[in-house]
This record gives C-alpha cells, structure tokens and sequence, in this order.
C-alpha cells in the first residue's frame, strides 16, 4: 500500500503559527503616561538682609511612577543650580519646594527631572516658570 504525504500540512503549521505570532504582536496593550510638569516661583522680600531675597521653587509633577525616587535639578539664570530629591506618592506626584538663596538676581528658573536620587538618572521631564516670581511682603515685628 502506497501513503502520500499531504504537503500542505507543515505549510499550513507555518502560516499559522505566523498568523498568530503577528497577531499577538499586533494586540498588545502599551500603556503610556503623559508627564505634566508646573513650575512655580517666589520671592520672599526682606527674608535676608545679608545675602538677598530668598526665592522658593514650586515642583509639581504629574503622571510619575509612584513611590520611585526622583531629583529636580533647578537652574536659575543667576544663581548656582541646586537639586532636591523627593519620593513620589503612590500615584506619582512628585511635589518639592527648592530654596534659592540671594535668588532675586534670577529671571529664570529652568527645571530638569530625572529618575533616582542624583541627576545621574535617566532625564524624565523639562519645564521652567513661565511667569515672572511674584514677591511676598514680609512683616517685621
């Protein structure tokens, strides 16, 4: 008795298993997260009689991982940079406070974000001000 061999079988496996190989590869779910960052300052008026008005930066990032470390680099136009690192929340806000000493000088505070505890990480988010620093009076007693 005489067997033929179906060729088309191995063929078939083939496309098959190709067919489903670009369809796993075609429905894949990729989740992305948008990274909002609002950058804030102000100027303490009379906070240092010796060195100048002090300046705080507001940080506020959105869309982070949560409870990651990360590090803000501030760098002001006039004033040497300065960077503070901080713990997201669980659901990734990063919300940080830098002082800059004698901070008045500086028109401009440019802000880099990078992920871990120095600014050796990977860079995460940019931004700046994008208004002037609003002065707060203080009252002597």
């Amino acid at each position: 008795m005489i067997i033929k061999k179906n060729g088309k079988f191995p063929i078939m496996t083939i496309f098959s298993f190709i067919f489903a190989l670009i369809l796993s590869l075609l429905s894949q779910i990729h989740v992305v997260y948008g990274v909002e960052m609002d950058v804030k300052c102000a100027i303490y008026e009379n906070s240092d009689d010796e060195k100048g008005d002090n300046v705080d930066v507001r940080i506020l990032v959105i869309g982070l991982k949560g409870n990651n470390d990360y590090t803000a680099e501030v760098i002001p136009d006039h004033n040497l940079p300065t960077s503070v690192t901080a713990k997201t929340d669980y659901e990734g806000i990063f919300w940080v406070v830098a002082k800059i000493p004698n901070g008045e000088k500086s028109l401009l505070f440019n802000v880099n974000l990078y992920e871990g505890k120095g600014i050796d990480g990977d860079l995460v988010a940019s931004g700046d001000d994008d208004t002037p620093c609003y002065p707060i009076s203080s009252f002597d007693e």
